[in-house]
């Protein structure tokens, strides 16, 4: 991140560090393949819009501006990266273009994860600033109520059923419901623990679906799932262990 803070004029320029205040605290990006954070340009920008640059008002204060445009994501990027690779022929390797930082720019718009704020006119230019589409972005959920769950449920219940045709269906259906009920609170939670650790994510160059997909291995250990399931295993007279 730059050191420097430049000074500025802030007439038409108000709405670049004060629009955190009204970004929505939260968003789920849910419509995104799962390699989209592999190129170092879209993770990178990512995590300045959350960290922001600092800039000096005329008036003195100091503040920290989390709406960028796109000269400044990548003298940011390439100053990032010349402190990382410091022989030439790695630095190399991560040359980005300004063109090509538009198309990733562009990318992550399309998806959500960013959004242009506010396009000012500048000299003889409208110079467009991107910034966050909310304060948190979190990634594409993993325990949905979707048709697999659901259909797991349903053949299940046919199976036993046709082996137990005095099964109560509409008892064994309420075990559904219980387990999206668990789920739905188990995802808020995994979802606030990644809010935790996301620019740590980006930072250290991890996928974040890797991380969400660990917090899923966890929670096959959740209380609330195992009495479920020792429910459901004793209502179906079943036995695995």
């Amino acid at each position: 991140m730059s050191k420097s803070t430049q000074t500025y004029n802030p007439k038409d320029r108000k709405i670049l560090y004060t629009f955190w205040d009204t970004l929505p605290e939260k968003k789920i990006v849910v419509d995104y393949d799962e390699d989209f954070f592999k190129h170092f340009a879209r993770k990178i920008t990512f995590r300045l819009l959350g960290e922001g640059i600092r800039e000096k008002l005329p008036n003195g204060e100091v503040v920290t501006r989390k709406a960028l445009n796109v000269q400044e994501i990548l003298q940011e990027i390439n100053e990032l990266l010349d402190k990382k690779f410091k022989v030439k022929e790695e630095r190399e390797k991560f040359d980005l273009s300004l063109h090509s930082l538009y198309f990733h720019l562009q990318k992550l718009e399309e998806v959500g994860f960013i959004k242009t704020i506010a396009i000012l006119k500048e000299g003889r230019h409208n110079v467009a600033y991107y910034a966050r589409s909310a304060k948190v972005v979190l990634f594409k959920e993993v325990f949905t109520e979707d048709e697999k769950i659901e259909i797991a449920f349903t053949s299940m219940l046919k199976l036993i059923s046709s082996r137990n045709p005095d099964l109560d269906s509409t008892l064994f259906m309420e075990f559904y419901d219980k387990f999206n009920e668990i789920n739905k609170v188990s995802l808020e939670k995994i979802q606030r623990k990644i809010a935790e650790f996301q620019d740590q994510i980006y930072e250290t160059n991890i996928d974040p679906n890797d991380i969400q997909r660990f917090f899923t291995l966890i929670n096959q250990i959740n209380p609330e799932f195992v009495k479920l399931f020792n429910e459901i295993m004793n209502y179906l007279q079943l036995e695995l262990w």
